[in-house]
C-alpha cells in the first residue's frame, strides 16, 4: 500500500515539474514574441538605459500584472487583447523559473583575480 501511495505522489510530482518547465518555456516564447526582450534582455537581467531587471526574483504576480497593463513610465502599455491574462501569467512563470547567477567567486576567471 505505501509503495503504491509513493509511487502515485512521485507520479503527481514529475507530471507538475513537466508542466512547470513546459509553461515557463512557453512563457519565454511569449516574452520573446511580445518584445519585452528589447528591453529587458532575454534573461529579465535589465539594462540601465532601457529596462529594469525582471529576474530572476520577479515582483509578485499581481504588481508585475498592473506595471504591465499600466506602466509608470516610457513601457508601453498591454492591455489584455494585446497580451491576454494567460500569456502574461506564462511570462510571469518564466521570470520565476529563472535562476540566480553563480556567486563571481565560484567562476574560475574571475576567481583568479581576487
Amino acid at each position: 500500500m505505501f509503495q503504491n501511495i509513493f509511487l502515485a505522489t512521485i507520479i503527481c510530482l514529475a507530471t507538475a515539474l513537466a508542466q512547470s518547465a513546459q509553461s515557463a518555456q512557453s512563457g519565454r516564447s511569449a516574452f520573446v514574441e511580445m518584445g519585452c526582450h528589447h528591453c529587458h534582455g532575454y534573461e529579465g537581467q535589465g539594462a540601465l538605459p532601457t529596462g529594469p531587471r525582471l529576474a530572476p526574483e520577479p515582483m509578485p504576480f499581481e504588481v508585475f500584472s498592473n506595471i504591465v497593463r499600466r506602466p509608470p513610465n516610457v513601457m508601453p502599455a498591454y492591455s489584455a487583447e494585446v497580451l491576454s491574462d494567460e500569456k502574461l501569467k506564462r511570462i510571469h512563470e518564466f521570470l520565476e523559473s529563472i535562476p540566480e547567477p553563480p556567486d563571481v567567486a565560484s567562476i574560475p576567471v574571475f576567481a583568479e583575480k581576487q
